[in-house]
């Protein structure tokens, strides 16, 4: 029978800043993010949106990753929806958990303007084994 650790129901991520990631976001279309780099690793994320400009959102898409496939846009006849989120210059930031197979792409689409950066950083791993 194996050992439980309770750390692992209280917080299956632990907390180490990681990577980050710099995606710029152009006012043409869906910006994809990753595709060539495969998924997402699982995680706890921060995603930041810099340099929105009053009335205009970024919409955040997460989706399962499919080597080449897009993420559907969420600019369209039905705004946001399942796995959307908008950022704004109210709400610029979300943290969020990267999931296997469930949310491990990422898109993002302003509804209008200029271009801006977003900064997509992992700050948290999965809890690793410890050998005692």
């Amino acid at each position: 029978m194996g050992s439980h650790r309770g750390d692992h129901d209280i917080a299956f991520f632990e907390a180490a800043v990681e990577e980050t990631r710099k995606v710029t976001v152009t006012a043409a279309g869906l910006t994809q993010f990753p595709d060539a780099d495969g998924p997402l690793t699982p995680g706890r994320y921060l995603i930041q949106a810099v340099g929105i400009s009053a009335g205009q959102d970024c919409w955040l898409h997460v989706g399962q990753f499919a080597a080449g496939v897009a993420l559907a846009p969420a600019i369209g006849p039905v705004v946001g929806g399942p796995k959307r989120f908008p950022l704004t210059t109210s709400v610029p930031a979300i943290e969020t958990h990267v999931l296997s197979g469930y949310s491990d792409q990422m898109a993002f689409q302003l509804s209008a303007g200029a271009n801006i950066v977003v900064y997509v950083t992992r700050v948290s791993t999965a809890i690793r084994s410890v050998a005692r």
